[in-house]
């Protein structure tokens, strides 16, 4: 019996979108799903909800929208969703899917800037775009910052002034924040 091979097989599928249902699963008991358009590995937690192990979907339409197998998606997955120009990665609450860190990406239409103090302060996402999109200037980048942007060769390990332009390495625009720097 030493040279006979044991084959484990798992629960398995190679139909898109068949989850595993919840009682044909046993507790921490994991099941494939190998089709191309929807594959994943899913287990049962202790709670006896059907958990997802990746990847993360790419499409116009949510995962398992037309499922075959069980329906409904598992708890922190995650979806990109391609319907628009605008990609949005989303996650499943367990009710609905909520975009992910897309505060500046749905406000990014009407910029709100001041300058106050020789300091530029921006209340939403900033766009350029079209033929004035570009931002450009004229002799030495120094000789023309506003006053109040300091020009520094290398990024100070602590600063109060707020925004600083590094002339060296990755240069650019630095904001200080929570004792670090910010590339903006």
């Amino acid at each position: 019996m030493a040279s006979t091979p044991v084959i484990l097989l798992l629960k398995r599928s190679g139909n898109s979108a068949d989850r595993p249902n919840t009682t044909t699963v046993q507790t921490g008991e994991p099941a494939l799903n190998f089709g191309g358009a929807e594959p994943g590995m899913y287990f049962k937690d202790s709670a006896g909800a059907i958990r997802k192990i990746g990847p993360t979907f790419y499409g116009t339409n949510a995962p398992n929208s037309s499922p075959v197998g069980s329906t409904g998606n598992s708890v922190g997955e995650l979806w990109v969703d391609s319907s628009s120009s605008a990609y949005y990665m989303k996650v499943w609450d367990g009710a609905s899917w909520q975009k992910v860190g897309a505060a500046f990406a749905d406000n990014a239409a009407s910029a709100n800037v001041t300058i106050a103090s020789g300091a530029i302060v921006a209340n939403s996402a900033i766009v350029a775009s079209g033929a004035l999109g570009a931002v450009s200037s004229s002799g030495s980048l120094e000789a023309n910052l506003a006053s109040g942007i300091n020009v520094v060769g290398t990024l100070p390990a602590s600063y109060t002034g707020g925004v600083v332009y590094l002339n060296a390495g990755v240069s650019g625009l630095y904001v200080a924040a929570n004792g670090g720097w910010i590339l903006i």
